[in-house]
């Protein structure tokens, strides 16, 4: 039997497999994607210039202290520039593992740095030039509260400095202002944790951004994704306030602000608008700061 051949057939045959050959790649690539984003996304993070404890944890919605103890980092969170950080939950056998180690034993050492990371640890004491500019950047401007104490002994009258970090107690704040003057964008939106994270006050460019309570800024720069110029103020252990989207920032790492404080000034969003995105974040989770700020 003579097989005659489709005029055209061999060379759309041709073609379909080349596009399958395009389209199979392309299709487990996106795939592999949308098998990362549910496994979690990220779980570990390296520490770029210019990033805190307090801004990665509040750019993956973890608490700083969580952050820390998952990677053995105690007080006062120094971190260096190259450092790899779990920012993810550990599973049960991280967890079990943890438990093996006594507990004053488990923050005996220092965080690795970027020169270090995979030789041998410093010994406490012993910081590297980087981790010693970091733990001097990062001390808190403490309040000072000065007591006079009577030496029964000599009769002399002796002045003892008592240092009082306000920020490091937990609980509610009694009193919050609004960060800004201006109009509520999507006043009637429903609030999503996950997707808006926070309010957006429409304004004038450069008009002021005032701390909405007593704090001490934690993180002031542009290093976070989406938010622009970003200032986080600590208000306690539980509660942590954003800024973003600022033209300038008038504070700095460390500094105690009061309610009503001056911070910033207004500035404009990658797609041209000018606003404010505010968050309140509790316990290192996005919070509806609406509930606190009166109307």
């Amino acid at each position: 039997m003579c097989q005659q051949q489709i005029p055209g057939f061999a060379d759309s045959q041709t073609r379909m497999v080349k596009g399958l050959a395009f389209v199979v790649p392309v299709f487990a690539v996106l795939l592999s994607i949308l098998l990362l984003a549910a496994c979690g996304g990220h779980v570990n993070h390296k520490v770029v210039r210019g990033e805190s404890l307090y801004s990665i944890g509040f750019y993956y919605g973890h608490d700083y202290r969580d952050i820390a103890k998952w990677n053995n980092i105690p007080p006062p969170y120094i971190i260096t520039t190259g450092q790899w950080l779990r920012v993810a939950p550990p599973d049960d056998y991280w967890w079990d593992e943890e438990r093996k180690i006594p507990a004053k034993q488990r923050f005996s050492k220092p965080p690795l740095s970027a020169n270090n990371r995979y030789g041998k640890p410093p010994q406490p004491g012993q910081l590297n030039q980087a981790q010693q500019a970091q733990t001097k950047r990062q001390e808190p401007r403490h309040n000072l509260v000065g007591v006079a104490k009577n030496n029964a002994s000599s009769g002399v009258s002796t002045k003892q400095i008592i240092v009082e970090d306000f920020t490091d107690k937990s609980g509610e704040i009694s009193h919050w202002v609004w960060p800004t003057k201006g109009r509520l964008i999507s006043p009637d939106k429903k609030f999503s944790p996950k997707k808006d994270k926070g309010i957006d006050i429409a304004g004038r460019r450069g008009q002021p951004i005032v701390a909405t309570s007593a704090g001490k800024v934690v993180y002031s720069g542009s290093g976070l994704i989406g938010y622009g110029k970003l200032i986080i103020i600590k208000h306690n252990k539980t509660y942590l306030s954003a800024y973003a989207h600022n033209e300038k920032i008038l504070v700095a790492e460390g500094d105690i602000v009061k309610r009503g404080q001056k911070i910033a000034l207004m500035g404009r969003t990658p797609d041209n608008h000018i606003k404010l995105h505010f968050e309140i974040r509790r316990n290192g989770k996005p919070v509806n700061p609406l509930r606190f700020l009166k109307r």
